[in-house]
């Protein structure tokens, strides 16, 4: 996989908004940042006049965040790191979740069309797999009371993608049963990446209010956790439920059916999926 280490170079910022141009002048680049999401998060809060949207995409993050607190590190210029500053209109609580579903859904079609053939599935609720190994997360995260009225919410959409992690990137990382790079057959520019991605963005965003339950659906049949027996942890790393995860709310919540028999609606939580010989993993 040297080719893969061979390949990195930084993100070229015009080269991205020649090709995503309803997107020119809204993203900043950064060759070195903590974390894409603590900084769209700062300049949310520094600033009360901002554009609809704003973008941030960075070579290398030193303190990036999963879920759960976990850290997101890898090589520079091995992934694609971006995060999404979009500001809410009204929109009901129960489908706030939408946002990321689209976004989710918005990679595994601009998978496919870049490189026919590869599948990438969900895990509940915001990882990206491919041949069950992880090769993303998205990490939403909600800033209130902003403008100059300080009337205004904004959504924070951070992701991260693995371009091209080596076998000894993976391995010193202790990942290499848990994690690989989005595609397998060719590396994937990066530009390109996000100006598909993007693309297909807009247009969920344009769905979210007429069409929902499109999305909804959409987004729960590319689950790889649905139809699995599972085992949820909590925040505190506590076995919350054990049972077959059957299916999703209007909410997100996913909905499992617990050892016991009882329906369980899971609104957060860590979810891991049984393997063949007894372990969780995923």
């Amino acid at each position: 996989m040297t080719s893969e280490a061979n390949s990195r170079r930084p993100f070229d910022l015009a080269r991205f908004e020649q090709l995503a141009v309803s997107w020119s002048g809204k993203f900043r680049y950064f060759p070195t940042i903590s974390s894409t999401n603590a900084e769209a998060r700062a300049i949310l809060r520094q600033n009360t006049m901002q554009p609809l949207e704003l973008g941030l995409v960075a070579d290398e993050q030193t303190a990036g965040r999963g879920r759960l607190g976990r850290r997101w590190q890898a090589p520079p210029a091995s992934g694609l790191l971006c995060s999404l500053a979009l500001k809410l209109s009204p929109l009901p609580l129960e489908r706030a979740f939408l946002y990321t579903a689209s976004l989710a859904l918005s990679v595994r079609r601009a998978v496919e069309e870049l490189e026919p053939g590869t599948v990438v599935q969900l895990k509940w609720p915001n990882d990206l797999l491919r041949q069950s190994k992880k090769v993303g997360g998205i990490l939403a995260e909600l800033e209130n009371n902003l403008g100059p009225a300080r009337n205004e919410s904004w959504l924070v959409l951070g992701f991260g993608l693995n371009l091209s992690l080596t076998a000894t990137d993976l391995e010193e990382a202790g990942l290499s049963d848990k994690a690989t790079n989005l595609t397998s057959q060719k590396l994937l520019e990066p530009e390109a990446l996000l100006a598909t991605i993007l693309g297909y963005f807009a247009l969920y965003r344009s769905q979210l209010y007429s069409n929902p339950a499109q999305i909804r659906q959409e987004w729960a049949a590319a689950l790889a956790t649905l139809g699995q027996e599972v085992q949820v942890l909590d925040f505190n790393g506590k076995v919350q439920v054990v049972g077959r995860a059957w299916g999703t709310g209007e909410d997100g919540a996913l909905l499992v059916r617990a050892s016991d028999g009882s329906e369980q609606r899971i609104q957060a939580g860590d979810v891991s999926i049984r393997l063949a010989d007894g372990r969780y993993s995923l």
